[in-house]
């Protein structure tokens, strides 16, 4: 077994329990690989089965769990110094950002590979968190910090996370508003799609860090005003904060009451103190806007099924009009000729017009006043007629474009 191993031509070329990068001895420091070469070999290895032992132990007896260990750890220790002396040197890294990414990724993915419930490749993961930190202060411009963090940083953020703010929630009587924060540690545990990325490991460090300072004051105010202010525009905590305005709703008695109070909300909402180029989420909208927005869509519905209910449902949001940049005696003129060529085939005008009114919004105005429609409808101006002529001879050339 010995000798298959040795021979092997995967191991081989590994060349144990020699380290990958290791330095020649000279007035140089001359490198047989370089960093990225070096953790390519190593992630391949320990990625190129499942897992590294068989049903009766190790999966290569003639390699010693231990020099292996100790090899990969050498190397690891090894990557900050020649780094820099490849970044010093530049002669063969033509682009800076991208090489550094790349062993960047390289050390994320070949420690997701190791089993770091073992002591041993714990001690190597623990390493390579200390690479990675290097990197990130080092070469701060070309790291990517949208990146996920490895499985064994996640992990032993998270589950720190969790014996704080269990303690936070003794505190403050079990507050569902640490359930937010916590659901949000909690989801990227459960679900493997939730990685989370450097960017957002930093900021809730700091979110928990701000909440350790004040533990001797602790309150809930105070905490959900520092979630606000620091903008964790995190699904969770927008829901906590929508379920608080959702919970005085029933305590109105009229959808007019319920308007004026989410009305008031929206003021309040807009004055709210938010420090500027702060997010939990980059990609999602700020805290105010999430639920300014959420407060506004509430309060239309609100004012739809009122109109609903008093026979004025066709008085209709702007937005949800037919928008044209058409003056109000152009929309007329336009009407009348579809009548006259009876493609509108309605039996009487009036009402077809009060339609009109309540549905299309001109360039001028978003309220059309049925009175004027009807007017210009029954009287255009030669003016306008000539404008209407000259469109629809548009139109005909526009039609061979089609």
């Amino acid at each position: 077994m010995e000798s298959a191993a040795k021979s092997n031509g995967f191991t081989k070329e590994i060349g144990f329990p020699k380290s990958l990068l290791f330095q020649c001895n000279g007035n140089g420091s001359n490198t047989k690989l370089t960093v990225q070469q070096a953790l390519c070999k190593w992630y391949s290895f320990f990625n190129h089965d499942t897992s590294l032992k068989n049903a009766n132990g190790w999966l290569f007896p003639g390699l010693p769990q231990e020099d292996l260990i100790n090899s990969l750890r050498t190397d690891i220790e090894l990557v900050p110094s020649i780094l820099m002396d490849e970044f010093i040197s530049g002669s063969f890294i033509q682009d800076k950002e991208q090489y550094i990414r790349i062993v960047q990724a390289l050390l994320i993915n070949l420690s997701d590979c190791l089993p770091s419930e073992e002591d041993e490749f714990r001690h190597v993961c623990n390493e390579i968190e200390n690479v990675v930190q290097f990197i990130e202060n080092f070469f701060y411009q070309q790291f990517d910090r949208d990146s996920r963090v490895t499985k064994f940083r996640k992990y032993q953020f998270c589950n720190c996370a969790k014996l704080k703010l269990e303690y936070w929630k003794i505190k403050l009587n079990r507050s569902l508003l640490l359930n937010a924060l916590q659901e949000c540690l909690t989801g990227t545990l459960i679900s493997p799609e939730a990685n989370i990325t450097f960017r957002k490991i930093s900021y809730l460090k700091y979110l928990l860090q701000e909440i350790e300072a004040a533990t001797t004051a602790l309150s809930e105010n105070y905490v959900r005003e520092l979630f606000i202010y620091n903008n964790f525009n995190s699904d969770c905590f927008i829901n906590y904060e929508n379920e608080l305005i959702q919970a005085e709703i029933p305590k109105l008695q009229t959808s007019q009451q319920v308007i004026l109070f989410l009305q008031s909300e929206k003021e309040r909402i807009a004055k709210l103190k938010m420090k500027s180029g702060v997010s939990f989420d980059i990609h999602q909208p700020s805290i105010k806007k999430q639920l300014f927005d959420c407060v506004t869509d509430k309060i239309k519905q609100l004012e739809f099924e009122d109109r609903k209910i008093n026979g004025n449902d066709l008085l209709l949001d702007p937005e949800s009009k037919i928008q044209t940049s058409l003056s109000v005696a152009k929309l007329a003129v336009l009407i009348r000729i579809l009548v006259a060529d009876k493609i509108i085939i309605n039996k009487t005008v009036a009402p077809m017009i009060r339609t009109v009114a309540k549905l299309f919004t001109t360039l001028q105005k978003d309220e059309i006043s049925f009175g004027s429609l009807e007017t210009k409808y029954h009287a255009p101006d030669k003016a306008t007629l000539n404008m209407v002529k000259e469109m629809l001879q548009k139109w005909a050339q526009l039609t061979l474009k089609l």
